[in-house]
């Protein structure tokens, strides 16, 4: 195991030798520093930090806890009701997401979990606490501050005392260790002890006399001490062992404040109380040769020069916690010289050059820049340069506002006067014969020839002649901007043109030569590449910004500079892009916080070049930066997304997880997170909510999510992000909620609806029934009213005249002598004239049957027997149920159906019996003929008649004007069934004040007609 452990740490060393003889050493200027103050309402003094599970950003500051995501700052307060809360003194993030602190004043203990930061039900510290620390097995420690040194260590739910009776001092502690290897280590003001793991008492190891030392741990699990003697290591790597030899690092010995730490790169990082943060460059790697110490101060640009504490998130990104703020630093892929800071007018003039040194013209001075060496002048007191160029022989040409300088090995070898062109020089390049070119756009196109200069193709063509940009491809030719929509190739006298393709806003492009031949021109419109007479243009799409320079790499990688980012396409991105003829993501863009501090300078010839040391080196609008493409600082981490809160009327969740709304709401803020601390600002974020949103909405640089109209209903918000980088989270962070629906938005009252309104239809038809009903009354009444009325007027009128005539005429025939044939024939006609009055008697009586009861089973008795049957047969009429009056009309008009149908047995069926069955049912009335004859032929069955033939269609109708329905079955052989079936409400007599109810209902309502 041991020997396992030998061989790992010094692959380890190896390692970090290699990277670090790979990478020049890293100096504070190549941090990108970005800070926030009270000023601009950050909390100060910060006192402790450290970085949660979910990625966020604690900090114990003077005026309460908060937590960070990059952005904003905030506040986190004690539930209501659990006591006064204090600012903490201390903070802890635990491995298992808890966040513990403690509260300065009360030394109480509180504990941030599931949204909310609750006091804890431990016994609070008997003095202030100033460490905290998580030990291997997940025991909390807590240092307090007093002059008997006493540590508090958490296991379950009991806190237990280390102190003196523990091995501890009697000093005064200092700072707190959890090693590698899980010993405790606690540094006091003369001694240093540790608490080996698993043990229960503390052991000294090592005396230090007045040190007042603090403790940290580099990459390799060394422990040092960092105390007024300097910074050294106390053991060597895990912990274990002696520590390699070598002198004290010359840190500040008086002014250390917060606990020193180590960064990933093994660079010693210390907090003093009034000398800002110091910096041991590879401090790591103690004892191979002297190490640069630097210091970064309020001068500097730090919040203040009094820090607390200094810390590592996981990105690599250094805290520094001040009495005025909170400071970042990163380490910075694009990296600032201290000399290029004093830039051209129009940006620094750039040159890369043969023999692979870098030429920068800036507002004063020319620098040259050596392959893998630092910039160094060439030029001093100079004015404003214009242009840069190399010649065939390798001298530089340098043109300024009234004359043009020529730079070889060292020296000036000559200067001459340029022409006045009215315009300064906007480029210039070496023509294949070695004569020089300066473009001046509105002065036209220069060349100087044999020691003359020469004015260039006066223009012929009657488009406007504006020569700006100006290259030479790798056929020496040379290629100019002639116009703003118009490239040219010159190879003097020849001259081939080429459109610019540059959309609406035509302005000066950047030319690029690349070594296969290719001409490439950049931007506001984007991209274009010019090869072998074709033009490819890839439009701005997904990344916007006028593109200032472009270098392609000798791996194959093109860079470009936007605005606010260089982004990186390999070479099958840049041909998937001009298939497409539109950019896509970059799996690269460097922003501000890898150290592009400035925006790339837009009226520089070109912006980008790259050195043959393989830099690429930046003009900006405050000076040039450079960057290694070989050593990009990069996490290759997704960020952490979180969701930070969801208000819902007057409630604030925070960190929601599933939650159930109150009923009615329909409105929602949800509040989200993306933890990284890169750039914050450069970060992409997808979110949807699921039940609500049908695609990804992209919400730029808000962290909020605005929904209202919300149905009831369960949703899942889901929030996904990518880095700067391009690594995205996709798992990302979600929250699940429901709204349940008020009584007016539920089921139940859907199904209440559902049911009133199923009801209000069977109302509606009942009361359509009713109406059927009422009409069919009314009209039954209607005719039993006429009926009376002909029967009243036959009995008073017709019936009474004639009797009174018979007995006028009895009276004279019996004044004549018997005998008399005239008497005879008198006699004769008085007895026709009483047969007739018995006829009319009979028949008004037939008419008034209304005053009569229905008694059907008689009705039918007596149609059974008018039917004729001969010879005769039986008739079986049947009653079921109990026996109801019938209403007379209706009586009478089942009487002639069935009248009619015994007929048709009676000449047609040639059957032996018949039988009537009558039905009495609450519901209805029914009444069934059935014969036992040869049936009716199938073809008047469905066709309902015979043609010619009325009889089975009067029977139809009679049924249908009193509201029945009349069914015909008949087989063959079997004989014929005929039914009558009627509503018991229209059938029977004794429903009738019900009707009559109904009816004065309707009429009062005016839905009923009236007869």
């Amino acid at each position: 195991m041991r020997l396992i452990k030998a061989v790992l740490i010094a692959t380890m060393l190896l390692h970090a030798s290699a990277a670090s003889a790979a990478e020049p050493v890293r100096r504070l200027a190549h941090y990108t520093h970005q800070r926030w103050t009270e000023e601009g309402e950050a909390p100060a003094p910060v006192l402790a930090m450290d970085q949660g599970r979910d990625g966020y950003l604690w900090l114990a500051t003077g005026v309460g806890l908060f937590r960070f995501d990059g952005i904003n700052f905030e506040p986190i307060d004690i539930e209501p009701g659990q006591g006064r809360q204090d600012p903490p003194s201390a903070v802890l993030a635990a491995r298992n997401g808890d966040i513990w602190t403690s509260l300065g004043e009360t030394h109480r203990f509180a504990v941030y979990r599931d949204g909310a930061l609750r006091a804890s039900a431990l016994p609070a510290a008997p003095n202030r606490v100033v460490a905290m620390a998580e030990g291997k097995d997940g025991a909390i420690w807590a240092l307090t501050a007093r002059f008997d040194a006493e540590l508090l260590r958490l296991r379950g739910d009991r806190w237990r005392a280390f102190n003196a009776a523990q091995g501890l001092p009697r000093d005064d502690a200092l700072s707190l260790l959890v090693a590698a290897d899980g010993a405790v280590w606690v540094s006091l003001s003369n001694s240093v002890a540790r608490l080996p793991p698993g043990a229960e008492r503390f052991e000294v190891v090592r005396r230090t006399p007045r040190a007042n030392g603090m403790l940290s741990q580099d990459p390799l699990g060394r422990v040092w001490l960092s105390a007024r003697t300097g910074s050294y290591p106390l053991t060597g790597p895990g912990g274990h062992g002696p520590p390699p030899a070598g002198p004290p690092y010359r840190t500040d010995d008086a002014q250390i404040r917060g606990a020193p730490r180590f960064d990933r790169a093994g660079n010693l990082w210390i907090a003093t109380r009034y000398g800002g943060v110091q910096r041991v460059a590879a401090a790591g790697a103690f004892g191979r040769s002297s190490r640069l110490i630097e210091t970064l101060g309020d001068r500097d640009g730090l919040s203040s020069d009094l820090t607390n504490q200094v810390f590592e998130d996981r990105e690599g990104n250094i805290w520094i916690g001040s009495e005025k703020g909170l400071d970042k630093l990163r380490p910075a892929t694009l990296r600032s010289e201290p000399l290029l800071n004093h830039p051209a007018a129009f940006g620094d003039k750039l040159l890369s050059a043969s023999d692979g040194s870098v030429y920068v013209g800036e507002a004063d001075t020319i620098y040259r820049i050596a392959p893998g060496g630092a910039p160094k002048p060439i030029l001093r007191g100079v004015r404003e340069p214009q242009s840069l160029c190399e010649a065939p022989d390798g001298a530089v040409w340098i043109a300024f506002a009234t004359r043009v300088a020529v730079w070889k090995d060292g020296r000036t070898l000559r200067t001459f006067n340029r022409p006045d062109t009215d315009s300064i020089i906007y480029d210039c390049a070496f023509d294949r014969r070695g004569d020089f070119w300066i473009s001046a756009a509105a002065g036209g196109l220069l060349r100087h020839h044999q020691g003359r200069w020469e004015a260039m193709f006066a223009q012929a063509d009657g488009e406007r002649f504006h020569p700006m940009t100006m290259v030479r491809d790798a056929d020496g030719r040379l290629v100019l901007q002639w116009a703003l929509r118009r490239l040219a190739w010159v190879d003097y006298p020849t001259r081939t043109f080429q459109g610019l393709d540059l959309g609406r806003d035509a302005t000066a492009v950047t030319l690029y030569p690349a070594a296969n031949g290719d001409v490439l021109a950049v931007g506001d419109f984007g991209l274009s590449r010019f090869r072998d007479g074709r033009v490819d243009t890839i439009r701005a799409g997904a990344l916007r910004g006028r593109i200032s320079g472009v270098v392609q790499t000798p791996q194959g990688d093109t860079w470009l500079a936007y605005p606010r980012a260089l982004v990186r396409l390999d070479a099958q991105d840049l041909e998937r892009a001009f298939a497409r003829h539109a950019f896509s993501l970059p799996d690269l863009s460097l922003g501000f916080g890898d150290g592009l501090t400035s925006r790339p300078h837009s009226h520089t010839q070109r912006a980008l070049v790259q050195g043959g040391d393989g830099r690429i080196w930046v003009a900006t609008e405050t000076g040039t930066l450079w960057m290694d493409p070989r050593h990009i600082v990069r996490t290759h981490l997704p960020p952490d997304v979180s969701i930070r809160s969801l208000a819902a009327g007057d409630h604030l969740y925070r960190d929601p997880a599933d939650l159930r709304l109150k009923k009615a709401t329909s409105s929602l803020e949800i509040d989200y997170a993306v933890l990284s601390f890169a750039d914050p600002r450069q970060v992409s974020v997808r979110y949807k909510l699921e039940g609500f949103d049908r695609d990804w909405v992209d919400p730029g640089a808000r962290r909020q999510a605005f929904y209202t109209n919300l149905k009831p209903g369960k949703y899942r918000f889901h929030v996904i992000a990518a880095s700067n980088e391009g690594v995205w989270n996709r798992t990302g962070a979600a929250v699940a909620f429901d709204i349940p629906p008020t009584f007016l938005q539920s089921r139940w009252f859907l199904a209440l609806c559902i049911g009133l309104t199923l009801a209000l239809l069977w109302l509606f038809y009942r009361l359509r029934l009713a109406q059927l009903e009422q009409r069919i009354h009314v009209g039954h009444e209607a005719r039993l009213s006429e009926r009376e009325r002909i029967a009243r007027e036959l009995h008073d009128t017709l019936l009474q005249s004639v009797q009174g005539l018979v007995l006028r005429f009895q009276s004279v025939a019996n004044k004549m002598p018997p005998g008399d044939q005239s008497r005879d024939l008198l006699e004769s006609a008085l007895k026709r004239a009483d047969d007739v009055i018995v006829d009319g008697r009979n028949r008004v009586r037939d008419l008034r049957m209304a005053e009569s009861p229905g008694d059907l089973p008689a009705i039918l008795e007596e149609r059974g027997a008018a039917a004729g049957f001969d010879p005769p047969i039986p008739i079986h009429i049947i009653t079921e149920g109990v026996a109801r009056t019938v209403h007379p009309l209706v009586a009478a008009e089942i009487g002639r159906v069935a009248g009619e149908a015994l007929f048709n047995i009676a000449r047609h069926a040639k059957a032996q019996s018949v039988e009537v069955s009558i039905g009495f049912t609450d519901h209805q009335l029914s009444v069934r003929i059935r014969d036992d004859g040869v049936g009716i032929p199938q073809e008047v069955v469905v066709k309902g008649h015979k043609p010619g033939h009325f009889g089975l269609v009067g029977m139809r109708e009679r049924a249908q004007r009193i509201g029945g329905a009349l069914s015909i079955e008949s087989r063959p052989g079997a004989g014929a069934e005929i039914t009558l079936k009627l509503p018991a409400r229209l059938a029977y007599a004794d429903k009738a004040p019900a009707r009559s109810r109904l009816s004065n209902f309707l009429r009062r309502f005016g839905r009923a007609p009236v007869a």
